[in-house]
Order: structure tokens, then C-alpha cells, then sequence
């Protein structure tokens, strides 16, 4: 019998004897189970024990190793992180099965995906090859990043978080479906707005926008007269949320930017963007995800090279607070976290209060279909982290 087969066999056996301590899991996952016969990849999920340290292998359905299929990194150390499993075209004429099996010293689980078999004009689109994903951290700030279509990226810094922001990059829509970021005085800084409007050095210019001007104007077939739409540079990241030079430049990347019609991104958003700064200032931190929606839009606008950018319909902010002295709203029964999000649809607003569209997180993470903040529950346990997705906490409204 293949060595490496027994192996897993005897880890496997080993797992089933084991019996895990209270509080601990160990767990292996992906998104999709049954993928075409095509070249594709996808996000594989590991949850560990805090200082866990876990390995990562693939095989085929006997146990022999797969070297049609492989998957990075193959290690790491808990508690949340994600790892890539990406296979090669399945010319076999059947279907075949991968399985990715996880290992810690104590603990192991497996996940099973089953490729079907190779059929002309089936090919899932690949991803520009000349793209390398960041690895994803356990930083609070962060949603889910479970999209293999999607890639994840981080721009450093030398201030005390590490870290000036993070998005998810669509290289369809040219359009980052959000940034995250954490925020306090601290790290807003000191400086002015620089307007270095410039490209992402992490990006290859043909699968980003180039908005060294404004916006070309488009022609958006879903506006009821048809006519000619003008969009703002609209920022996630807002300019005036990072001060300091250095990071400044980096919000003016086009990878930080989408085409937002002005009545929205100069008055009801500015506004909102406003009151995010200054609820930070009195957090120890404030972890913001800024996203936007594309899904459902048909219209688009054109950047400085002439390529479709899509136009998203909406866009959203979460904000989770953290206050160690645990005097704000709910913060004093969840160890000192506190959450609220914001939806707005992309259209002209005039006196309406961004407030009149605030909804607790659960709320929001079904309106737009994003994970929202999967790294608390590693701090304050499931059931904290439940209360503060699913409250409606009356500090955003009083401030007490």
C-alpha cells in the first residue's frame, strides 16, 4: 500500500480516537464541493486552536497524492486563516475527487471536492496570472474572504496598526468590493490631501483603473431618460481617514476608488464619512469595512484607458467599536465590542439623514451578501459575537 496512503490513514484513525478539549475546534472547508472540469481555484478555510500549528495536503479519493491539485501555503498556525487549492483541467473523461486533509498535532478534518470531467466551451474564465494574493490575517477589520474569483490585498505601513487598508479586488469590475481598514485619532494622523492620484503598484495597470483624471462619462441603460451620467472618483477609504503622506497617496490609488454620482459621495456620504472619523476618536479602535455592490448593475463608466468600469447599485459601511473601558452602549456585556452598518443606494440624496439608513450587522450582511467581521468570534466567543452582530445598540443614535 502506498506509504503516504497509510499515513493518512493512520492520522485519520488517530482523529477518530481523539477526543477534542472543550472549546477547541479544528476545522477544513471550501465553498464549493463540485467544480466544473476546467482549470480553477478556490479559497480553502482553516480554524484552529490560538497557536495552533496545522498542515495541509491533497490527494485523490485512495489516499494517493494528487499531482493534478495543489494547495498553499500548505502550513500555518491558527486560529483563522485561508489557504488556495487550485486543479488543473480534468481532461480524464470522468469525473475524479480531490481531498484536502488538514493535520494538527491533536486534531485532523478533510473536505472532498469532486471535479467533473472536461466538456468543450465549459471553461471558467482564468484570473490574470500576473496577480499574487496576499495572505489573509485574523485582523479584525476583515470579512470573509471565501471568493476564489476575488483577491485579497493589503497596503502596509509603518504606523502602529501595521497596516493602512485591505480590499477584495474584482478584475472584471475594476472595482474592489471592499476596502477594511482600522481606524482611531492615531492613526488618522497628520497632513493634507495630497490628490496624488496614481496606480496600484500591486497590480498590472490592464486589470486596474487608470483615473489620473476623472471618469469618462457613460451612457447607463438602466437610467429611466437614458441619458449621459458624470461619476465622481468616489473613495472607500476616505482621503481625510489617513493623513499622514504616505498613506495618503496610497487612498488615491485607483484600486481605492469607484464612479459614485456626486449628490451622493459629496452630501449624505461625505456626511457619514465625517461622523465614522469622529465616532474613531472616541474607540480605542474602530474596525471599518467601506464595500459597494455591483451585482445587478448594468451600467458602467469609462476610466483614463477607455475600460468599462462597472457602476456599483449601493454601497454600504460596518463599523465594530472597541472600547476597553466598556462604557458605550452594549460594550460593558460584550467585553467591550459594539457594531452598526449603513446601506445607501448609488442615487442623488438631498436632506436625508444618513441614520434613517442604519441597521444592525446581521441586517446588513443579508442585503449584501458578505461575512462581515469573521475574526471576532475568536475574541469574544460565538455567542458575544452574536449579540453584537444582531443588536440595534442605541449608542450610534445618543452616544451613551
Amino acid at each position: 500500500m502506498n506509504r503516504i496512503r497509510l499515513l493518512l490513514l493512520a492520522v485519520a484513525a488517530l482523529a477518530v480516537a481523539c477526543t477534542k478539549p472543550d472549546g477547541e475546534t479544528f476545522s477544513v472547508s471550501v465553498k464549493n464541493t463540485d467544480v466544473d472540469g476546467s482549470r480553477g481555484t478556490q479559497f480553502v478555510q482553516v480554524t484552529a486552536a490560538e497557536g495552533e500549528a496545522w498542515t495541509l495536503a491533497v490527494t485523490d479519493e485512495n489516499g494517493i497524492r494528487a499531482d493534478w491539485a495543489e494547495v498553499d501555503p500548505a502550513g500555518g498556525i491558527g486560529p483563522k486563516r485561508s489557504a488556495t487549492v487550485t486543479w488543473d483541467k480534468n481532461m480524464t473523461g470522468a469525473a475524479r475527487t480531490m481531498v484536502i486533509h488538514g493535520t494538527t498535532d491533536r486534531h485532523s478534518d478533510q473536505v472532498r471536492i469532486v471535479q467533473a470531467a472536461y466538456k468543450s466551451g465549459t471553461e471558467t474564465p482564468e484570473l490574470p496570472s500576473q496577480i499574487k494574493a496576499d495572505p489573509v490575517p485574523g485582523w479584525l477589520e476583515l470579512p470573509a474572504t471565501d471568493d476564489a474569483s476575488l483577491y485579497f490585498i493589503t497596503h502596509e505601513s509603518n504606523n502602529a496598526a501595521g497596516r493602512n487598508y485591505s480590499f477584495y479586488w474584482d478584475t472584471r469590475a475594476l472595482v474592489a468590493n471592499w476596502v477594511a481598514y482600522p481606524l482611531n485619532k492615531n492613526l488618522i494622523g497628520s497632513g493634507s490631501r495630497t490628490n496624488e492620484w496614481g496606480l496600484d503598484p500591486k497590480l498590472p495597470r490592464d486589470v486596474q483603473p487608470v483615473l489620473y483624471s476623472g471618469y469618462r462619462s457613460s451612457t447607463a441603460s438602466g437610467n429611466i431618460d437614458g441619458g449621459t451620467v458624470y461619476y465622481d472618483r468616489g473613495h472607500q477609504l476616505p482621503s481625510a481617514d489617513r493623513l499622514n503622506p504616505s498613506e495618503n497617496v496610497q487612498t488615491f490609488y485607483g484600486t481605492n476608488i469607484t464612479p459614485q454620482v456626486n449628490e451622493l459621495n459629496s452630501y449624505i456620504w461625505a456626511s457619514l464619512e465625517g461622523r465614522v472619523r469622529d465616532w474613531s476618536k472616541s474607540f480605542d479602535t474602530l474596525y471599518v469595512v467601506s464595500g459597494c455592490v455591483t451585482k445587478g448593475s448594468n451600467a458602467y463608466a469609462y476610466d483614463n484607458d477607455g475600460k468599462k468600469v462597472t457602476v456599483p447599485v449601493g454601497y454600504y459601511k460596518a463599523l465594530l467599536g472597541y472600547d476597553r473601558n466598556r462604557a458605550k452602549g452594549i460594550t460593558s456585556q460584550t467585553l467591550g465590542y459594539t457594531a452598526v452598518g449603513f446601506y445607501l443606494e448609488q442615487r442623488p440624496y438631498s436632506d436625508e439623514n444618513y441614520l434613517d439608513c442604519a441597521m444592525t450587522i446581521d441586517e446588513l450582511e443579508k442585503k449584501v451578501g458578505v461575512d462581515l467581521f469573521v475574526n471576532l468570534p475568536s475574541e469574544i466567543g460565538n455567542a458575544l459575537y452574536d449579540k453584537v452582530e444582531s443588536t440595534r445598540d442605541s449608542y450610534w443614535w445618543t452616544g451613551r
